[in-house]
């Protein structure tokens, strides 16, 4: 009996270290680690707060048709909804964040494993080759591992809900940044349309004034001051082409656009002020529930808290195992039996990672609050600055275009009859197309204030109607200025007057 015993012992440890690799292989195998990040919780946080659509490419069916709505997309006259779905669907710096997610989640399973059993075995040899062998085996386990597993898990957890709030907070900054770059494009175009009419008055005015130098008609200085004006007109024409390219490969970035697929037009022009500014009452407080950065901020606050007390609450268990060995003495006997280690906090009783953790709390919370802080300042510039810019371009838009209007017609009534001469009557209108730039100038500024205010709230502004490219009003509509820089006495047809 005394030999049978120890031989089945042997056996048993034989087996285990055989199935142990294959058993841990096995649960290896049975965990699996989704691959979509709870994209779904994404797409919810985003469409709460503004009606396009995102897709995170990952080789699946759905890609393929995303791909071709994309297509049909740029197909089309570009449009501040168009655009910003355009960015994301296709915007490269937006798909890798969206690794983020994944990355976030395979942390998350990986703190739900347990660390793997260690198998260990020795032999010793007697001195001088004399008598049997010494071989122990044994497996063991880290105890620690098992006991904080839930712990774990729920830091991963909350983690992985920052990552969602991260996330789709960059889609929502994405989506600003579009649709400023847009109003800035459209404003661009819109002031070189203008400055076109400009330019064209004042080369008009230059050529006139060549005839009439030729004629004797006019001075030396004067005809130079109609050169000096036109250069100023050509040179500015350059300056404001340049700035709607460089509008333009902007929101191409932001559109992750390249090639002929750049080479897009745009479906409308600047709106007009709609007839009343956005709620702006409790905007601020709608900010602070509404921002999903803060939202992100103060998860990790409860985080940090967390992992602090699990820290505090096991700083005197360090490291501890338990297992089960057997050894087998040179002379046949054999001994099996549990073991357990334990690591005896005498230097290292955690007092250094505790100091850390409630250093990088306390940080937290000065950023959480530093962040609310600036929240709510953010919401008050952006009020302040969709305020002005709404009350420069009514100015604009009910004193200024059409006392420049009202001189235009009156210098033309008096050039009629021959009380003024030519050239002050193309410097009024001159003046008046440079009015309409300051107009154009001003709405622009008003649309983007408009986006920076939905930015800082954390949620889309109500869409406003905007105005085909095929019909205009009077104050934006440079062909309307053409046909006044070329004589006609009336303004009853800015209405009609259409872009090509």
């Amino acid at each position: 009996m005394n030999n049978i015993y120890p031989l089945k012992w042997i056996n048993l440890i034989f087996r285990i270290s055989i199935l142990t690799p294959v058993i841990v292989g096995l649960l290896a195998g049975c965990t699996h680690v989704p691959r979509d990040g709870d994209f779904s919780e994404v797409e919810r946080l985003v469409g709460e707060r503004i009606p396009q659509k995102v897709h995170w490419y990952q080789g699946g069916q759905e890609d393929a048709q995303v791909k071709a709505a994309l297509d049909d997309l740029l197909k089309e006259p570009l449009t501040s909804t168009s655009a910003v779905q355009i960015a994301l669907l296709n915007n490269r710096s937006l798909q890798s964040e969206y690794e983020n997610l994944g990355i976030a989640q395979a942390d998350l399973v990986q703190a739900g494993l347990l660390s793997n059993p260690v198998l260990f075995a020795s032999i010793r040899f007697p001195k001088g080759g004399g008598g049997g062998n010494n071989t122990e085996f044994g497996i063991a386990k880290e105890f620690l591992d098992v006991l904080l597993r839930p712990a774990r898990k729920r830091i991963a957890e909350a983690e992985f809900e920052r990552a969602k709030l991260r996330v789709s907070n960059a889609v929502l900054d994405l989506a600003a940044e579009v649709q400023s770059a847009f109003y800035s494009v459209l404003g661009s175009q819109q002031r070189v349309d203008i400055q076109n009419v400009a330019t064209d008055a004042a080369q008009a005015s230059y050529e006139l004034a060549q005839r009439f130098d030729e004629a004797g008609n006019i001075s030396e200085l004067e005809l130079a001051l109609e050169r000096s004006a036109a250069a100023d007109m050509s040179a500015e024409h350059l300056r404001v082409s340049a700035i709607l390219q460089g509008s333009r490969d902007a929101l191409n970035r932001f559109l992750g656009l390249t090639g002929a697929d750049r080479h897009w037009s745009l479906g409308h022009r600047l709106p007009e002020l709609p007839d009343s500014n956005p709620d702006l009452e409790h905007v601020e407080e709608l900010a602070l529930n509404q921002r999903l950065d803060l939202a992100a901020a103060r998860k990790e606050i409860l985080q940090l808290s967390e992992a602090l007390e699990i820290t505090r609450s096991y700083r005197w268990i360090g490291g501890a195992t338990f297992g089960v060995s057997t050894e087998r003495d040179p002379d046949g006997g054999r001994v099996t039996g549990p073991n357990f280690s334990v690591e005896i906090p005498i230097f290292d009783q955690r007092q250094a990672e505790i100091a850390r953790l409630e250093s990088l709390l306390e940080q937290s919370k000065s950023r959480c609050a530093a962040l609310e802080v600036a929240i709510q300042n953010e919401v008050r510039a952006a009020v302040h600055r969709i305020s002005a810019a709404r009350n420069l371009s009514e100015y604009y838009r009910d004193e200024l275009v059409p006392a420049r209007e009202q001189v235009v017609k009156f210098t033309q009534q008096e050039q009629n009859y021959m009380l003024v001469d030519v050239f002050e009557l193309l410097f009024s209108r001159q003046q008046e197309i440079l009015t309409y730039r300051g107009y154009i100038d001003s709405l622009t500024e008003y649309w983007i204030a408009r986006v920076d205010l939905a930015r800082v709230i954390g949620v889309g502004l109500p869409e406003v109607g905007s105005v085909p490219i095929v019909k205009s009003k009077k104050t934006q509509d440079p062909e309307a200025m053409k046909m006044n820089s070329k004589g006609n006495d009336t303004h009853s047809n800015h209405d009609d007057a259409t872009y090509h």
